[in-house]
């Protein structure tokens, strides 16, 4: 399996350098030539694979010759074992042909733990390989940050490099951050938005200042993110019909590699029949999918927090597949995007997308309400993450006989003092900091990064 970058087909790469990776050289992300097509025989007889058996089968095309079998079947049973379920990801029936995912049973109790355990066991194969050295960088409004300090805090091998706006973080999950204390973890605490975040981190993997050290992201930029959610959309299709019956899904929109997932899933030989983009008020892909008009916007604070950003590093490779792997045609917009932050893509690929993709921009009060009822309904408990997802799901589904799955993003015990606000008992979640060692925390502006270069570059 090779991969190219989305702006140009001639930087190439293996998995491994995929795997060791922030961005492409030219800026772009890595994507592979082909993506693998299983039979639906195939897919059938998985039904009764254990979670890490079946990840093997989907995962094994990407690899290549990178990681003999053996190996690679090790790393991905260590990968799902940190997961409390028997399950790893179990599915939950909410009403009628409706379900959720529950995705939140790893460590730190939110779906970002998927592909950081996932990246955390190959990133130390490969650095074992040839001893190296890495620092995992990245931006966070709370669980992909939490997920990745959980994911790699026994490497010796790494330094973990977060990124989080100051004031746009859940408070619970702010005292988590402030409370990580490890010699081999930097907090940079941003005075700006989650997209700023964002854009520094992109900023410093293009302009890297340690050569010393490989530059990794945590982000889903990284390809490693989008194969551990591979995997979790066979799981669910395969519980709910052994891969023979069509599946909806709805998915809250904290990050576009689930949705690509999901599209590219379709693509390798799963019968999905409809996507659902669920997000809050910050609705710049709702404004995508509705309206062919995508544009970087201010974020607002929501009940949701992890869905309150305006730029999905996934849409380019979502874009590369809708352009027919036409790098040219997705470095030009890109680079339009990136000068006027604002972009509208070609009607027939926005056509070719809407046949799949649906979305609706709930509020916090549909939010409130949805969690409200639900819980009254059922006994159900779910965080406003997944609040989201489930309201679109049941209002803008297009088959009653097609079940519909909720991506269930994070644990509703970390929304515990909003649930208690309604009413809702729940156990709140405490942190996991480690005080008896040395914090490295600091705060930085967008526009006066310094202090990060200057750590980086004496790492």
């Amino acid at each position: 399996m090779h991969y190219i970058s989305t702006r140009s087909s001639t930087v190439q790469a293996d998995f491994e350098k995929v795997v060791l990776s922030g961005l492409a050289d030219d800026g772009g992300l890595f994507v592979p030539t082909e993506l693998p097509l299983f039979e639906p025989q195939d897919i059938a007889n998985w039904s009764t694979l254990p979670y890490d058996e079946l990840a093997y089968r989907i995962i094994r095309p990407f690899v290549g010759g990178t990681i003999p079998e053996a190996d690679l079947k090790r790393l991905l049973k260590e990968a799902s074992s940190q997961f409390k379920h028997r399950a790893v990801a179990p599915l939950h029936q909410v009403d009628r042909n409706e379900w959720v995912l529950e995705l939140f049973h790893g460590p730190t109790r939110s779906s970002k733990d998927f592909a950081a355990q996932l990246q955390a066991q190959l990133v130390q194969y490969f650095l074992h390989k040839h001893p190296r050295r890495a620092v995992v960088l990245g931006a966070t409004n709370g669980d992909t940050g939490l997920a990745a300090i959980e994911a790699f805090k026994h490497s010796n091998d790494t330094h973990v490099v977060l990124l989080y706006p100051e004031s746009a973080v859940a408070q619970h999950q702010l005292h988590e951050l402030q409370g990580v204390a490890h010699p081999n973890v930097h907090t940079f605490a941003v005075a700006g938005s989650f997209d700023d975040c964002q854009q520094l981190a992109n900023r410093l993997f293009r302009d890297w200042p340690n050569p010393r050290h490989e530059a990794i992201s945590f982000n889903s930029s990284n390809w490693v993110n989008v194969l551990a959610q591979l995997v979790f959309y066979f799981y669910a299709v395969l519980q709910l019909g052994a891969g023979q019956r069509s599946v909806g899904f709805s998915v809250p929109a904290a990050s576009f590699a689930e949705v690509y997932a999901g599209y590219i899933a379709q693509k390798m030989g799963l019968p999905i029949t409809q996507i659902i983009v669920a997000t809050n008020k910050n609705d710049a892909l709702h404004q995508l999918f509705i309206k062919n008009h995508y544009s970087r916007q201010r974020a607002d604070k929501t009940l949701s927090p992890a869905m309150d950003l305006s730029i999905f590093s996934n849409l380019e490779r979502f874009l590369w597949e809708l352009y027919g792997h036409d790098a040219a045609a997705v470095s030009a917009l890109m680079a339009e995007f990136e000068a006027s932050g604002e972009m509208t893509i070609a009607n027939d690929c926005w056509l070719q997308a809407r046949m799949i993709i649906d979305s609706y921009a709930v509020s916090d009060e549909e939010t409130l309400a949805e969690i409200a009822s639900l819980y009254r309904d059922t006994g159900y408990l779910i965080d406003p993450h997944t609040a989201t997802g489930v309201l679109a799901a049941r209002l803008y589904r297009r088959s009653l006989v097609a079940p519909m799955v909720t991506l269930g993003e994070t644990s509703p015990a970390k929304s515990a003092a909003l649930l208690n606000e309604l009413g809702i008992n729940v156990p709140g979640q405490h942190g996991q900091a480690t005080a008896h060692l040395h914090a490295q925390r600091y705060r930085i502006t967008p526009d006066d990064a310094g202090l990060l270069y200057q750590l980086l570059d004496t790492l």
